[in-house]
This record gives structure tokens, C-alpha cells and sequence, in this order.
């Protein structure tokens, strides 16, 4: 499987190089370069699934085994979901007259972004160690991208992460969340504006007053 930009500027790389490189060279947001074909077979057995199984099955449409082996793709699912609070992970509610609910609040946060970034980091952490390399991530958030990312990485050994917070402008639960985390790799500073951008290359981000909030 081959990642490319949406702009169609910079060259094609694997899952792994989309994984670290985050922004396209060009700018652009990596996407495959072709989408999986399922068949209606395929789907229907899919639907008996849990939530961590289906998650399985789909990340390794997207992740060669060359760079995964299915075996270590499973393992890093499973680490992954660990520390959910429901055991099926996404939990749909069936409620009155054909209304479901479905419960994104069951990770480590209460943030549906959990669900994404605690998966993140296992891809991360499993390619840095086979690498036997470090990396520093930096995070602009406005809430709750913050709080789910320091849960992802909180002691690892390959990943320091850096969150900058709009200080007075978060929730109190979810700025307790992000200063309360006392492990080496976890830095957080409040910044004085209103947002800090999340989705901006990290050489993009405009400076800010910073101070340290723990």
C-alpha cells in the first residue's frame, strides 16, 4: 500500500513514511493511493465483528506485512484497546423506536479522539524501536486532542511529547488531564491567545507567549 499527497507534488511513500512525516512534503494530507475493493461476502462477515477485530482487519488493508506482520498488527491493536472501559471498546446503545446510540467516551480521556491516537502510538513506538531511534511530537490543541495524545505516549520510551494548550481556554477536567501526567516524556505549556492550531505543520506554528503550567 502507497500513501500520496492530495496535492500530487510530492513523491509516494509507504505507511510508514506517511506515519512520520505527517504533512506532505508539498503541504498536502497523505491519502492510499488506491482504496481497498470489498466484496458484499466480505462486509457481511465484517459485520459480526467487535470493534477491535474490525479495527484489525482494516489496518491491515492499509499496512503492508512487510512493515506489520498480521501477528504483531493483532498485539498492537490489542495494547491499543487495553485500557478502554468497556470491553467492547465502541459500544452501541439500542434505544426506543430504532434510535442507537454509539459510545465514543469509553477511552482513557472520555474524548472520541482516544480511539485513533491510543493506535497511533503503538505504530509509532513499534517502528522507533525497531529503528532503536527518539522522536518528538508536538501538539497544538484546543481540549481534547491534548489529553488523548499524552495518554497515547505517557511513558514511553521513544516519545517525548510537547502539548501547548490555549491556557484559560480549555475545560478545567480536560486541562487537569493534560497537567497532571508526572512521567519524563509528557512537557505541557499554556499559551496566552485563544487557540493554538492543531492542524498546521509544526514549522508553520506562529510563536505564542508560552509559560509552564505544571
Amino acid at each position: 500500500m502507497w500513501y500520496i499527497s492530495t496535492r500530487g507534488m510530492a513523491p509516494r511513500v509507504d505507511f510508514e513514511g506517511a506515519l512520520f512525516s505527517g504533512y506532505a512534503p508539498d503541504g498536502g494530507l497523505f491519502m492510499p493511493e488506491e482504496l481497498p475493493q470489498l466484496s458484499r461476502e466480505t462486509l457481511r462477515q465484517w459485520s459480526a465483528l467487535s470493534y477491535p477485530s474490525l479495527v484489525k482487519e482494516l489496518c491491515a488493508l492499509f499496512i503492508g506485512p512487510e512493515l506489520i506482520p498480521r501477528d504483531d498488527l493483532n498485539d498492537l491493536i490489542h495494547q491499543a484497546f487495553r485500557r478502554f472501559r468497556h470491553n467492547e471498546v465502541v459500544h452501541l446503545s439500542r434505544l426506543k423506536n430504532g434510535l442507537n446510540v454509539l459510545e465514543l467516551w469509553h477511552g482513557v480521556t472520555y474524548a472520541f479522539k482516544d480511539l485513533s491516537l491510543c493506535c497511533t502510538a503503538q505504530f509509532l513506538q513499534y517502528f522507533l524501536e525497531k529503528r532503536e531511534k527518539h522522536i518528538t511530537v508536538v501538539v497544538g490543541t484546543s481540549g481534547d486532542t491534548g489529553s488523548a495524545a499524552i495518554e497515547s505516549v505517557q511513558g514511553a520510551k521513544n516519545v517525548d511529547i510537547i502539548v501547548l494548550l490555549p491556557k484559560g481556554h480549555c475545560t478545567k477536567i480536560q486541562e487537569l488531564q493534560m497537567t497532571t501526567v508526572l512521567k519524563e516524556n509528557v512537557h505541557v505549556f499554556g499559551g496566552i491567545g485563544r487557540l493554538l492550531p492543531e492542524s498546521v505543520p509544526g514549522g508553520s506554528i506562529p510563536d505564542h507567549t508560552l509559560e509552564t503550567t505544571i
